[in-house]
């Protein structure tokens, strides 16, 4: 297979740990999520396509197969939600409706799963709507959080789950959609440490926003040029895009 999909063990192509760190009057703040290859059987061979064609492979082991792959995850993380964001059309959708129907084997209430059309919803200038999908899994941030350690170096709060977020390649949509993760939890842990107020977010504060999207839009270039040898497409987005869209409120 060509860097996509999982093996028969369950491990996916392009599979990347991103923690998030902050520093500040003596606390450290981290937040953890994951990206990662639609964990099934299947292919993508390069040729002269814009779109090459995909090819699921060995269906009858797909169950087996993400079964593997979640209970690694969990292992690691604790409770998952999956965030699917390919098409639902095309030839994307015939990956997104077996990843989503095989899903429905394995989910439980430490294992979920969310499909978000990023195409549909977003086009190619919207990424407002994703409001959309922050509202959809902002209980399960809630709920688990991010790891907090005061200045003695001991736990105040403990990250308990994971966001797993995938596209195609686990790049362009990806980074969008993790940095817009990463950046409202952070302004939820200053918030928390009382650096923020109620209602003030990572946008009032211009030098700041600029350092924020460009430590994301690097981030997103070194995965891609390690994985594909070009930089991210929506890097610039990343960069330049107003995020001011929404703020979320808990500790």
């Amino acid at each position: 297979m060509w860097r996509r999909g999982a093996d028969p063990d369950g491990y996916v192509a392009n599979f990347v740990e991103t923690e998030q760190i902050m520093q500040i009057n003596g606390y450290t703040a981290s937040f953890v999520q994951v990206r990662g290859s639609i964990p099934l059987l299947w292919e993508q061979i390069v040729d002269l396509t814009y779109k090459p064609k995909f090819e699921l492979l060995k269906l009858e082991e797909a169950p087996r197969v993400l079964e593997r792959h979640f209970l690694d995850l969990r292992k690691k993380y604790g409770a998952v939600v999956a965030v699917d964001l390919v098409n639902k059309h095309g030839g994307e959708g015939r990956l997104c409706e077996k990843f989503g129907s095989t899903m429905q084997q394995v989910a439980s209430d430490d294992v979920r799963y969310l499909h978000f059309d990023f195409h549909h919803i977003c086009g190619h200038v919207h990424f407002e709507n994703l409001s959309i999908l922050y509202d959809q899994i902002s209980d399960f941030l809630e709920t688990n959080g991010y790891l907090l350690l005061n200045e003695k170096g001991e736990k105040m709060k403990e990250q308990l789950g994971v966001v797993r977020t995938n596209c195609i390649d686990c790049l362009d949509r990806t980074n969008v959609t993790q940095s817009m993760i990463g950046r409202n939890m952070l302004e939820c842990q200053l918030r928390r440490l009382g650096v923020f107020g109620a209602k003030e977010t990572i946008s009032s504060h211009p030098n700041l926003d600029d350092s924020f999207k460009i430590l994301w839009a690097n981030h997103g270039d070194d995965i891609s040029v390690q994985y594909s040898g070009t930089p991210a497409l929506k890097g610039d987005f990343v960069r330049y895009f107003p995020m001011n869209l929404f703020h979320v409120h808990y500790v």
